[in-house]
């Protein structure tokens, strides 16, 4: 197990080193100048959230889609853009990594 956390330790840094974390720092920082902009797009994430997860909407199609045209003008300026832009590329390789981690492992879980 010790080698485990220690490689694990190692796979964080790597992380944390990686051009694509380093992108969304950079990116965060910028839109944390502008703390009405970033308080305004958590609302919009937590929206599109509970959207998602709300099955008792009908249409969940048309109700993201209005909430996008609600947001339009926040979602298309250049910061919260570049932020959104290098949030999706650290989900992407952090899912990556979790897929590659999990890869053949045969887990047995309790239901």
């Amino acid at each position: 197990m010790k080698d485990t956390l220690e490689l694990s330790r190692e796979l964080n840094q790597t992380i944390k080193a990686s051009l694509v974390y380093q992108n969304y720092q950079a990116a965060k920082q910028k839109l944390m100048e502008y703390p009405e902009m970033f308080r305004r797009l958590r609302e919009f994430h937590r929206r599109n959230r509970d959207i998602q997860n709300d099955e008792s909407i009908d249409n969940p199609y048309d109700e993201v889609n209005n909430l996008f045209i609600e947001y339009d003008s926040l979602l298309h300026d250049t910061i919260v853009n570049e932020f959104i832009r290098a949030e999706q590329k650290l989900c992407l390789m952090m899912r990556t990594v979790y897929e590659d981690i999990a890869d053949g492992l045969e887990i047995d879980m309790p239901e």
